[in-house]
């Protein structure tokens, strides 16, 4: 919609995982960037502008998870895919809001496996390995095609912050500032 309404405005688009983010807008090869969680670099200013939800997952045809899951109880003794924690991946923050939401859930001793790809957690999903919280956006395909389904587990509700990231201080064209405001972080 940005681009329609501003025809004349070049817009680049580049992809990174969100750590790469900070460092192409920290580095001035990006001017803005957006990722998921808030960037605790020196000389970037975040703005949370969305949160994109997060959802239980597991394979279409598991056996490892009940038809009808309803209680986190019905989920003890399912190992939990995810991101590992203490590596300063890009990763890292939704390691912490996984073992958020288990403590939430009464599954804090839950079996792990530790994955730093979300392409091969999705795979190891579908493939039966085990369950996993992860983003809705990101499982959009594999819930269309069958592979996964979502788990409703009663009390779960878990969201990730989308931020924008530019540099603290640095010069906003007026383009800038009207990409900006279409995002909504004014």
């Amino acid at each position: 919609s940005f681009r329609a309404a501003h025809p004349d405005i070049r817009l680049m688009l580049r992809t990174a995982n969100s750590n790469e983010v900070g460092r192409l807008v920290s580095a001035g090869e990006a001017h803005l960037g957006l990722r998921y969680f808030d960037d605790p670099s020196p000389g970037i200013e975040t703005t949370r502008i969305a949160e994109d939800r997060l959802v239980i997952a597991g394979a279409a045809d598991s056996r490892l998870v009940p038809a009808h899951v309803l209680t986190a109880s019905d989920l003890e003794g399912v190992p939990w895919i995810g991101f590992p924690a203490g590596t300063g991946s890009s990763g890292e923050p939704f390691a912490r809001a996984v073992d958020r939401n288990l403590l939430q859930l009464g599954l804090a001793d839950a079996e792990r496996i530790a994955i730093d790809s979300l392409t091969a957690q999705k795979r190891l999903i579908e493939a039966d390995f085990g369950i996993g919280i992860v983003l809705a956006s990101a499982i959009e395909e594999e819930v269309r095609l069958g592979t996964i389904r979502l788990l409703d587990v009663d009390g779960f509700e878990g969201s990730a912050p989308v931020s924008l990231v530019r540099r603290a201080g640095g010069y906003m064209s007026p383009a800038m500032r009207q990409l900006i405001a279409a995002l909504g972080a004014t």
